[in-house]
This record gives C-alpha cells, sequence and structure tokens, in this order.
C-alpha cells in the first residue's frame, strides 16, 4: 500500500512534500483513499483531505493528540474544542526540486557540521521557544550546520523532525552578510547527495523568507498547512 499512496501523493509532489517525506521516513499510515490521507509521523498527525466530512470523523476518532499539521485547515472548533491546541504556524510549503545548488561564494563565513558543543549557543540564540528535549535530540540526529567567522560561530540552521529545513539564526551583529543564504546552501546540497527531498515552510505573512526562498530557486505550493500545538 505504501507505494500506492507514494505514487498517489507524488502526482501533485509539490504540495504533499511534507506527506511523502514522512511516508517514506516510517510515518504510520492511518487512512488513505483517493479523498484524503492521515499519517502518524511520531508525534504528529498529518492531514490532506478533500472530503470535509471523513477528516472530521477522524479527528473524532483519535484519543490523544499533541501535535497536527493539516492541509488546507477548516478543523479549528473540532480540534481547540477536543484537546485545546491553536494555531500555531500557518505556513506556504516551499520546496527545491533541482539536482543542483548554485553555491554562491561568501568568503567571509565558513559553513561546517556540528553537534552537542553548541548546544547552550543553539538555545540561547534560536528565537522561537523550544523544547530542550527535541532541540537535544535534533542535534543528536546530525542535522546542524553552523556558520564561523575567524572560528567564532555566528549563526547555525538545521532539519525539524518532519524534515523541513529550519532553525536558521544569524546573531544580530551578522545579519544581512549573506549568512543565512550560506546556511541554507550548505544543507541544501548535503541532502541533495544523500538523495533527501529538501522543503521548507515559510509563514503566510513572512515576505522576506518568501523572497529569499524563491531567489535560491524554491518552489511554492498552493496547499497552506496549518500546524496545531
Amino acid at each position: 500500500m505504501k507505494n500506492e499512496i507514494l505514487k498517489f501523493l507524488k502526482q501533485d509532489y509539490l504540495n504533499n512534500l511534507d506527506l511523502i517525506y514522512a511516508l517514506e521516513h516510517g510515518a504510520k499510515i492511518k487512512y488513505y483513499n483517493q479523498a484524503g490521507i492521515m499519517l502518524k509521523f511520531e508525534d504528529i498527525y498529518m492531514l490532506a483531505f478533500k472530503d470535509e466530512k471523513i477528516a472530521e470523523q477522524l479527528l473524532k476518532q483519535i484519543d490523544k493528540c499533541s501535535m497536527l499539521a493539516i492541509h488546507n485547515d477548516k478543523y479549528f472548533n473540532i480540534i481547540n474544542q477536543k484537546w485545546g491546541l491553536n494555531k500555531e504556524i500557518v505556513a506556504y510549503q516551499y520546496g527545491y526540486l533541482k539536482k543542483y545548488v548554485r553555491i554562491i561564494n561568501n568568503p567571509i563565513v565558513e559553513i561546517k557540521e556540528i553537534g552537542r558543543e553548541y548546544f547552550e549557543f543553539i538555545k540561547e540564540n534560536y528565537s522561537t521557544p523550544i523544547e530542550e528535549a527535541y532541540l537535544l535530540e535534533r542535534i543528536d540526529a546530525n542535522v546542524f550546520v553552523g556558520a564561523f567567522i575567524e572560528k567564532q560561530i555566528v549563526g547555525f540552521a538545521g532539519r525539524h523532525i518532519e524534515g523541513t529545513i529550519g532553525f536558521v539564526e544569524v546573531i544580530k551583529e551578522y545579519r544581512r552578510l549573506g549568512i543565512a543564504q550560506a546556511l541554507e546552501q550548505y544543507l541544501m546540497q548535503k541532502l541533495i547527495a544523500e538523495n533527501e527531498i529538501i522543503y521548507l515552510q515559510v509563514e503566510v505573512d513572512n515576505y522576506p523568507s518568501m523572497r529569499l526562498h524563491e531567489k535560491l530557486g524554491y518552489e511554492r505550493s498552493d496547499d497552506i498547512i496549518t500546524w496545531y500545538m
């Protein structure tokens, strides 16, 4: 069944990148037909449905839930009333579909992989609240890279558990030097070498990030992904 579902999802590849990544990395299939799909990936329920009634029925059948990612969400009342979860992120999905990355050389910065030795730096400088256990799990998964100027770390980026590029931060005094772009391009090149899906999500009102990723060659989905936490 997995191969059948992947074949179906890849017919609308850009909109379904998150579902394809999850399914290729061990997500459990909770429901599938031509009207929609529900997966459970780690602690995340992921839904994309054309038939709202089926989606509502499935949501009502879930006992415990702490996180959902929903395509073109119309289910706030059910989710909020049942689990007390709120919309935390509303984003477009961006996919990089090319098989190469045109690296723009940045002579002032060195990008390299980093580990637990930079945990405190990442925790202190990441602008979004995050659980320490999750951050450590991501660092131990070897998904972080750091930006260094004269051997001093000035920024970082990584990947979230659902496969999106994220955690991108550059400390204030080193912004507008192309460091965020250098971090992302390093990760993109690494993921191409590993034959991995390259995608991320950009909040619908974050226009500078949209412009950056379109400049980097990403394409934007039509679907809007809503995260409940």
